[in-house]
């Protein structure tokens, strides 16, 4: 899968594309007022605060989010999963061309063939850059180039230290060994930092579930049957429709925090969590159509 470089032209279009699929759901919202504002129920969330009810207003809004997120979410998701296989290539790559230096080969001609070994992604990245010197580009403008095009950490500090190996003359070698043997431990690191972290990000996808699960309790069990019982002379119990209101609310938000928290947790960047966030949001707003239409007329108590 390609790496798109969020900007210019490309930009702009997934942004138009984010921004079309985000008002999709509010384009039928229009459409099909007449008609949902028939099922709104208008609840008091406190004095003088006014919260309407509709599992098809808030589905629709809901969906709204999270549709318009996923093109932002699925481009950096490939791009996430390019720097990964880029990252697990580099202390092979510079293990190889310092091997191919030793055995007499130039360092432009050394790095076209591991490259070549290596296989994509790398592959392509560096025979870019390798093309580009023959044509008359200095090595250092060339590897410029390429990360301007790729504008990875992991990339930029791989590129620099080849510009480090092709200025120190004789030591090319040495200078290659000492990169390929950090980016080994830095990928150990990694892959021990995501296994031993990865059992948290499960844990925000089973916290929603719970808060769920437990909302439906609470508003089919409780509330509901509560809310259909006369009893004169009492406090009238608030009505289902303002608790299955908060209960939405809540999950949404706890949705885009979670996605949010997941990212950071796994990858290290709160952008990796932009697709926890459009799952968990799909989640809420799928669960709640599923509770309205087919769980709450089974699970609430027959009185």
């Amino acid at each position: 899968m390609p790496y798109v470089n969020l900007r210019g032209r490309k930009l702009a279009l997934i942004l138009t594309l984010s921004a079309a699929l985000g008002l999709l759901p509010l384009a039928i919202l229009a459409v099909e007022w007449g008609r949902i504002a028939k099922e709104i129920v208008y609840v008091e969330l406190a004095r003088e605060v006014v919260v309407p009810w509709s599992i098809t207003l808030y589905s629709l809004v809901g969906l709204s989010l999270p549709l318009a997120l996923t093109p932002i979410a699925v481009v950096m998701w490939m791009n996430l999963r390019y720097t990964d296989a880029l990252n697990r290539q580099l202390s092979t790559f510079f293990k190889g061309t310092a091997d191919g230096v030793r055995a007499g080969m130039p360092l432009t001609r050394a790095l076209e063939v591991t490259a070549r070994a290596v296989g994509p992604p790398l592959e392509k990245e560096i025979l870019d850059a390798v093309s580009m010197t023959s044509l008359g580009v200095s090595f250092e403008e060339a590897l410029g180039r390429l990360t301007r095009r790729v504008p990875e950490p992991s990339l930029v500090r791989a590129t620099s230290l080849l510009v480090v190996a092709h200025r120190s003359g004789g030591r090319v070698a040495d200078v290659l060994d000492a990169a390929a043997q950090m980016y080994g431990v830095l990928n150990s690191y990694e892959d021990e930092r995501r296994a031993n972290m990865s059992p948290y990000v499960w844990v925000s996808y089973i916290a929603l579930a719970v808060f769920l699960l437990t909302a439906t309790i609470i508003t089919t069990v409780f509330v509901e049957p509560l809310a259909s019982v006369s009893m004169p002379g009492l406090i009238t119990p608030p009505p289902p429709a303002l608790f299955k209101t908060i209960f939405y609310i809540s999950a949404y938000l706890q949705a885009i925090a979670g996605g949010l928290v997941s990212g950071k947790i796994s990858r290290g960047t709160v952008k990796a969590g932009v697709i926890h966030v459009v799952v968990m949001l799909t989640i809420v707003v799928a669960y709640y159509a599923v509770q309205e239409l087919y769980l709450s007329p089974l699970l609430t108590p027959k009185l």
